[in-house]
Parts: C-alpha cells; structure tokens; sequence
C-alpha cells in the first residue's frame, strides 16, 4: 500500500505523518507537493495539519483550490483511503469531501493539549483496531476546531454513524454534538482534529493514535463502493 502526505505552504505536521507511517508503521509513503495534479500509483492520501495558505481566508479555503484536489477528491470517489488531521479535516470540508465545516473555537483562542476521545464507529477503514465506545487520549492543537453543520445533516451525520470520534468528557472547543471526527457516507473519507500522528510511540506520551494507522494499513485495500 504507497500512501501520499500533500504539503501545502504553510502545513506543519506533514513530517509528523511521515515519520508516524514511515519510522513507526514501516509503510510506503512519499510527500507530494500540492502543486502536482496527479495522484497516480498511490493507494491513500493524508492531508496533515498546519496552517495551509497562513488561515488567510478561512482555514482551508484557499488550498481547496490547490493543483492537487483533484486528484484527492477522485481518489474518494474512487472509495481509496482519504484522511486528513486538523487543517486537513478543514480541507476536506471546504472541498465538499465532508460535511459541514470548522469554525473559531468557542473560547476564541488557540487550544493544544491532549483530551479524552470515544470511539463511536470502530466498522470503518481507519477505526477497525478499536473498540467501540472505547475511551482514548489524543492531542490536539487547533484555534478553529468548533465543528458545525445544520440540523439535518448533524442527524444525518448520527443516523448513517458517519460520527467516528466524540469529545469524551469535555468539549475544548464547541463543537455540535460534541463531533471530533466523522466520515463521509461511503466511510473512506475521514476527517478529524485530534492529531492521532502524535500519539503513536510511548516516547510521545501516548500510543492511541497508532491504531489508526494500523487499521489503515490492514484494511486500505478494500475498495469501498463509491
């Protein structure tokens, strides 16, 4: 499985990815820069966290119209593995890839530090080495990590158990229905703030996030029906 990290101008944890794949998974996987226009030969994406295009705008908005999206947005519908942490959940809502989007966290200020998680949905390509309602830690580091979406779609969102990670015990940033990360409808497409590349070797603090990419790597070659 060749897996692809895109770096925008301006992302930060691109190396984190990386390293968390390559060093800690042993997987096949190269940077790509956003300003390529193919995806070819790669079997999933990462879009990492950081501050694409210095948040000017609004988080995520100008790489949405990068070269590379897309190649991203074919590979979803494809039903290959898309994944993206923090900026790249931001991303992944302003392409349309997800449902909803991101605002300023309810304090108004920037939050980083690690938090309790539930596991609402371990059925899907990234959540498969998980329990389900099992209770995690994973760090975060984000100022506009409130997610939002109408009332429909929150249902929506519920109903299909396209909500795959829940703030456990307290909500840093007020997100609606306590939403850390969902899926879209076909489940290949995951989008969460919590930075799970973070938490993969004890030396870090914490090893919840290296389930993730293991569930990945054993379950990446399903093609799920787009």
């Amino acid at each position: 499985m060749k897996i692809a990290v895109v770096v925008f101008p301006g992302s930060n944890c691109d190396v984190d990815l990386y390293e968390a794949l390559h060093s800690v998974c042993h997987a096949d996987v190269e940077y790509v820069s956003h300003q390529q226009k193919s995806l070819a030969g790669f079997d999933a994406v990462m879009l990492p966290g950081g501050f694409s295009y210095g948040d000017y705008l609004r988080a995520g908005a100008i790489a949405r119209f990068t070269n590379i999206m897309p190649a991203i947005i074919k590979m979803a519908n494809e039903g290959k593995p898309v994944f993206g942490t923090c900026n790249g959940f931001q991303i992944l809502t302003e392409a349309g890839l997800l449902p909803g989007g991101l605002k300023r966290n309810d304090n108004q200020r920037f939050v980083c530090k690690a938090v309790p998680l539930e596991v609402v949905n371990s059925q899907t390509l990234f959540t498969s080495h998980y329990q389900d309602h099992e209770r995690i830690v994973l760090p975060i580091a984000h100022a506009d990590g409130s997610y939002y979406a109408d009332e429909k779609t929150l249902d929506e969102l519920e109903t299909n158990n396209q909500v795959v990670f829940r703030y456990a015990t307290e909500n840093p940033n007020g997100s609606l229905h306590n939403i850390a990360g969902i899926t879209n409808k076909q489940g290949n497409v995951l989008g969460m703030m919590p930075h799970p590349e973070r938490a993969v070797e004890t030396i870090l603090g914490c090893t919840d996030g290296l389930r993730l990419f293991e569930s990945l790597l054993a379950n990446g070659r399903i093609k799920v029906e787009a």
